[in-house]
C-alpha cells in the first residue's frame, strides 16, 4: 500500500512539473538538441505548437492513467492528430521523431522525480514502463490513424480525378456528348457507368454520343463494360450511339470477337450529330 502511495504521489509529481515545464518542453524541439528539418517547409507553425502542446498535454494525463483508460484517452487523441498531420502535411516521420523527442525529454523529467522519491528499481521500473506504454500506443496509433486518413485522401482524389476524366458535354436540351480520352480500364469504365446513366437521367437526354476518339485500345473488359452503359442508357429510354472508332480500333474489336452491331457507331462525332438530326432538333 505504501508503495501505491509512494507511485501515486510521484506520478501526480510528474504530471504537474510536465505541465509546469510544458512551455520549455515545446520549445526545446527548435533548441539545439531539438530536431532539425531542412527539407521541410514550418509555414504552419501555428498548427505545429498546437501538436506539440497536445502531445505534451497527452503525456502528462496519460501518465496519471490505468493502462486501459489511457488507451481510450489515445484511441481519440490518435484520430485528431492524424488528421491535424496531414492536413498541416506534416510527414509521418517527422512526427515519430517528435513522439520520441518528447519522450526523451519527459523520460529525463521522470528520472529526476523518481530519484527525489527515493523509489526503488522495481518501483521505477514500473513507472517508465507504464510510460513507455503509453508511448509505443501512442506510435501505433498515429501510423495507423495516419495511413487509413492519407489511404481515404488518395482514394477521394482519385473518385475526383476519375469523374472529371469522364464528362458529358451538353449539346443541347435532348442531346448529350461523352468524350472519353485516354485509357480505359475497369475502373474507369465504372465511372462510366455511373456517369453516363446519373447525367443522363438528370438532363431527360433522348440522345447520348460516348465519343472514343481519344480512346487508344479497348479491350475484352472494357467493351463488356461498355455494352452495359449501352444496355443500361436504353432501359432509361436513351438512344446511345458511338463515334470515332478508328480503324485499328475496330480492328482490335474484330479481332477479339466484339460486336457493336446494335449500337450505332461512326468514325466522327460530326457524324454522329448529323445522323440524329443536331440541326434539325435545334431548329438549325
Amino acid at each position: 500500500m505504501q508503495t501505491e502511495n509512494k507511485l501515486n504521489i510521484t506520478l501526480k509529481k510528474i504530471n504537474k512539473e510536465i505541465i509546469d515545464q510544458k512551455q520549455e518542453l515545446i520549445e526545446a524541439i527548435k533548441g539545439e538538441k531539438g530536431i532539425k528539418y531542412p527539407n521541410f517547409n514550418q509555414s504552419n507553425s501555428v498548427e505545429l505548437s498546437n501538436w506539440r502542446e497536445k502531445l505534451v498535454n497527452v503525456y502528462a494525463e496519460a501518465i496519471l492513467l490505468e493502462k486501459q483508460e489511457s488507451i481510450v484517452f489515445l484511441n481519440s487523441w490518435g484520430r485528431e492528430t492524424a488528421d491535424l498531420l496531414i492536413a498541416i502535411q506534416f510527414p509521418l516521420d517527422l512526427a515519430m521523431k517528435e513522439i520520441k523527442f518528447y519522450r526523451d525529454m519527459i523520460g529525463d523529467i521522470i528520472k529526476e522525480q523518481a530519484k527525489a522519491a527515493s523509489l526503488s528499481l522495481d518501483e521505477f521500473y514500473e513507472l517508465l514502463s507504464s510510460f513507455d506504454h503509453v508511448v509505443d500506443h501512442a506510435i501505433h496509433l498515429i501510423s495507423v490513424f495516419y495511413m487509413k486518413k492519407y489511404s481515404t485522401n488518395i482514394q477521394s482524389a482519385k473518385n475526383a480525378v476519375d469523374e472529371l476524366s469522364v464528362p458529358i458535354v451538353n449539346v443541347s436540351e435532348k442531346i448529350g456528348v461523352l468524350p472519353l480520352i485516354g485509357d480505359l480500364d475497369t475502373q474507369r469504365a465504372q465511372v462510366l457507368m455511373d456517369v453516363a446513366l446519373t447525367k443522363s437521367a438528370e438532363c431527360a437526354y433522348e440522345y447520348l454520343i460516348i465519343d472514343l476518339s481519344g480512346v487508344p485500345v479497348i479491350d475484352t473488359m472494357v467493351a463488356h463494360q461498355i455494352f452495359k452503359v449501352l444496355d443500361a442508357l436504353q432501359l432509361l429510354g436513351v438512344e446511345t450511339k458511338l463515334s470515332g472508332i478508328r480503324p485499328e480500333i475496330a480492328q482490335t474489336m474484330i479481332s477479339l470477337g466484339l460486336d457493336f452491331k446494335d449500337a450505332k457507331s461512326f468514325s466522327s462525332l460530326h457524324l454522329a450529330l448529323k445522323y440524329i438530326g443536331f440541326e434539325q432538333i435545334n431548329g438549325g
